[in-house]
C-alpha cells in the first residue's frame, strides 16, 4: 500500500505531477451561488492539462448522489475525482489509481451534536466528544463529520444512519484518512477538511 502523503489544498494555477494512488487537492473561493459552477470549470481545466484534451472536450459526468467521473485515463490509470463545497468554498480531489472521498466542513456552533453524533457517528465519537467542551468541541464535530463524509464518498456510499456493519465497512484496513482544520480564508470563518483514500477498491 502507497503511504498517505501529506497534504494541502492548492490554489487553482498550480499543476503539480500527479503520482499514481497519491490525491491532489485544490482549493477555490467564490460567491456561493456560482461556486458550483465554477468548480466544475476548474475540473475540466485540471484535466485537460493533465490529460492533454481541449476542457471543453473533457466530458465529465455529473450524477446526482454519485461522485463525478471521467471516461479517459491517465497513464493508463483511472481517474479517482471528488469534490465537496462549505459556504463559499469548494475542494477539488483528484487521484490515478484508488478511490478517493474528500470533504470540507465549516467549523460553527452545533448545539444539537449529541443528537447528530448518535445518529451518524457512534458511541466512541460521542464519548469523545462528551469530554470536550464549547469551541474545542465545535471544531472536533466538524473534523469527525468531514471524516465520516470523505469515507462515505471513497467507498460510495450516501449518508446513512450509524450501524456496526456500516461503521465496518467505512473503517476497512484498506482505507486511509487524513484531516485538517483551515482558517483565515475568510473573516469568521474556519473549515474541517478530510481526504480519505481507499487502495483496495
Amino acid at each position: 500500500m502507497v503511504a498517505l502523503m501529506q497534504w494541502a489544498p492548492m490554489a487553482p494555477d498550480q499543476r503539480p505531477a500527479l503520482r499514481a494512488a497519491q490525491p491532489a487537492v485544490w482549493v477555490l473561493q467564490g460567491p456561493g451561488q456560482h461556486l458550483r459552477a465554477g468548480a466544475r470549470d476548474l475540473l475540466r481545466a485540471l484535466l485537460a492539462d493533465y490529460l492533454g484534451t481541449a476542457p471543453e472536450k473533457t466530458r465529465l459526468h455529473f450524477v446526482p448522489g454519485q461522485a463525478p467521473c471521467v471516461d479517459l485515463h491517465w497513464q493508463g490509470l483511472p481517474l479517482s475525482i471528488s469534490m465537496s463545497y462549505s459556504q463559499d468554498l469548494a475542494l477539488i480531489a483528484i487521484c490515478p489509481g484508488a478511490h478517493i472521498g474528500i470533504d470540507v466542513t465549516e467549523i460553527a456552533s452545533m448545539p444539537d451534536w449529541a443528537q447528530v453524533a448518535k445518529l451518524y457517528l457512534g458511541v466512541e465519537s460521542i464519548a469523545r466528544l462528551a469530554a470536550i467542551d464549547g469551541m474545542p468541541r465545535d471544531r472536533v464535530f466538524a473534523l469527525e463529520w468531514a471524516e465520516l463524509e470523505a469515507r462515505c464518498k471513497c467507498v460510495g456510499l450516501g449518508l446513512q444512519e450509524w450501524s456496526p456493519a456500516r461503521h465496518k465497512r467505512l473503517h476497512a484496513d484498506s482505507i486511509e484518512v487524513s484531516t485538517m482544520a483551515l482558517g483565515g480564508l475568510r473573516s469568521g470563518l474556519a473549515y474541517a477538511l478530510a481526504l480519505a483514500r481507499d487502495s483496495a477498491r
